[in-house]
């Protein structure tokens, strides 16, 4: 996916699909349907990018509120246990327990950049540098690799 992710949304898409999604809230394939609609635009959007940007950025329960010290060391004693074969981490039902647990409706892409950025910051803290890198710009270089 290109960097300019936002470029694919304006503010004439982004209304189509909030009112699409709230005169069909119980449709079963609404981002094929959506993707159809929005096929005349300039950008041809994929019902996947649809369902992206919906779930991320426009359902209006989402909760865009920094997210509380309190929510991320559950996030991060939930992820744990319940890692799957591969570390396959079921986001949807973390967000589930997210919103039983403070109420809130968070992305499941915010849920993930907590745990995994996270992730990255103790990989980096327990990386072992070699003693024979004297350089100090070779050890950052080889932590942060």
């Amino acid at each position: 996916m290109t960097k300019n992710r936002k470029l694919l949304f304006d503010s004439h898409s982004d209304e189509v699909i909030k009112n699409y999604m709230k005169m069909n809230p119980n449709e079963k394939i609404p981002f094929v349907r959506l993707s159809k609609l929005l096929s005349n635009e300039q950008v041809t959007l994929n019902p996947k990018q649809i369902a992206h940007h919906w779930r991320n950025n426009l359902d209006p329960r989402l909760c865009k509120e920094p997210i509380s010290d309190e929510e991320k060391t559950y996030i991060y004693s939930w992820v744990i246990p319940h890692q799957k074969a591969c570390s396959i981490i079921q986001w949807n039902e973390l967000q589930n327990e997210i919103v039983t647990r403070f109420g809130k409706f968070r992305s499941r892409n915010v849920l993930k950049n907590i745990w995994y950025s996270r992730k990255r910051r103790l990989d980096r803290y327990n990386t072992k540098v070699p003693d024979n890198i004297e350089n100090p710009k070779a050890k950052i270089s080889y932590i942060l690799n």
